[in-house]
């Protein structure tokens, strides 16, 4: 009687403890690492044959995360995975000597591949032990290794300009100009920076465009080098980098005076933060250097404009017009400085028919609105289609002047605009 109880309570004992055991026993076994000189010796074996480099350059980068791997052993798995990346561009070149079909960009990615694993070797070669000391070993082995396939880089930039993909060729000019070997003269050099530059701005890389302008802008001629500052300039705008667009902005403006987009663009920057006396003095300095154009005379006039001279304003309306007729916005300042001074007369004179001035300051109001008039109207001749520029301005200036055929269209006009 004792034993059957004995083993009525062991048994829901056994039955408890046997899944646990069986999940224990079914537990996925972790596959089991490659010894490090396996993989060295697979990494042999694929340059010897030519074959299987891609699986051999894998298997070691994924080992450079081993924790025990010091940094001597990181970097020489870098430049193994360099070696083997030398070796698919090896099987490219192979097939274009032998006139068998190849694949272009697959030859010059490998050599681009190949300095990143150089670049990664070099970055971990130079650490210092635990002692603080530095043992590079593959220094000269690196430099020797991209110095022997630069020509390429350089050929791969240029077989990508040549099909306007920017942003593959940027990586290639950008790592011809970044290992230039300081001992030795490079013909190359000067147009790979402005090749770079160009490739990175139209590729929208703001940063390579800044990185690489001022080294090619020395060596560009007198047509190229502002297109490459302006560059530069728009760089940091959209790097929104404001001290450093403003500096280089001022700097564009005093070294190509006869590139006006500099000059326009900083204008623009003294009139939103209300610096009239800046933009006076940059117009000044530039009618200087250059003998003056309209632009020069125009952004004076604005600026007076704006700080309500309007006499000043209209003098240098004048002379922009004088040196380009057509330009409408000149035109326009003057006919609002006319304008305004003839709306402020009318605020200011006495309104009593009687007052010994009520005649004398009508004439003078009728002589701005007259000025003003045809002013606006060579606005509205040349620029038709900105009808909110002279359209109010031409209804005030017909209304007060009594030119009720005039006012008749252009109170027509204001009503089908609303």
């Amino acid at each position: 009687m004792r034993l059957v109880l004995l083993l009525t309570f062991l048994i829901p004992a056994f039955l408890t403890l046997s899944p646990a055991k069986k999940a224990k026993e079914e537990k996925p076994k972790q596959p089991k690492q490659e010894r490090l000189a396996t993989l060295y010796k697979n990494a042999r074996n694929a340059l010897k044959n030519q074959s299987g480099q891609d699986a051999a350059r894998d298997a070691l980068l994924s080992a450079v995360t081993r924790p025990e791997l010091g940094n001597r052993q990181k970097a020489k798995i870098y430049y193994k995975a360099a070696l083997l990346e030398q070796s698919l561009n090896g099987e490219e070149n192979k097939k274009a000597f032998l006139k068998q079909a190849f694949d272009s960009a697959k030859f010059f990615n490998k050599l681009r591949d190949m300095y990143g694993q150089l670049h990664l070797c070099d970055s971990v070669d130079v650490l210092p032990d635990a002692k603080g000391n530095m043992h590079p070993r593959y220094q000269n082995r690196s430099r020797a290794l991209r110095l022997k396939h630069r020509r390429n880089i350089l050929n791969g930039g240029k077989f990508f300009l040549a099909k306007k993909d920017y942003a593959s060729a940027y990586p290639f000019l950008d790592l011809y100009c970044t290992h230039k070997d300081p001992n030795q003269k490079d013909s190359l050099y000067p147009q790979t920076q402005l090749w770079a530059t160009l490739a990175a701005f139209q590729a929208g890389n703001y940063e390579g465009t800044v990185k690489h302008a001022d080294a090619a802008i020395p060596f560009a001629d007198a047509n190229t080098a502002p297109i490459l500052h302006e560059y530069k300039v728009r760089s940091y705008g959209k790097l929104r980098n404001d001290s450093a667009w403003t500096a280089s902005l001022k700097d564009g403006v005093i070294r190509y005076p006869d590139h006006d987009w500099f000059f326009v663009q900083l204008s623009d920057w003294c009139y939103r933060h209300r610096r009239f006396d800046v933009e006076r003095q940059l117009a000044d300095r530039l009618i200087a250097q250059t003998g003056g154009k309209a632009i020069h005379y125009y952004a004076k006039s604005k600026s007076y404009l704006s700080e309500e001279e309007y006499e000043a304003s209209i003098a240098s309306a004048d002379t922009a017009i004088a040196i380009q007729p057509d330009f409408a916005d000149a035109y326009y300042n003057k006919g609002i400085a006319y304008l305004n001074m003839a709306v402020i007369a009318q605020e200011t004179s006495p309104k009593d028919a009687g007052n010994p001035d009520y005649l004398s300051d009508k004439t003078r109001i009728q002589a701005y609105y007259r000025q003003a008039l045809p002013c606006m109207e060579t606005v509205r001749k040349l620029q038709p289609d900105r009808q909110d520029r002279w359209a109010s301005p031409l209804y005030r200036i017909y209304l007060n002047l009594n030119m009720g055929d005039e006012f008749n269209e252009i109170d027509k006009l204001l009503n089908q605009k609303q």
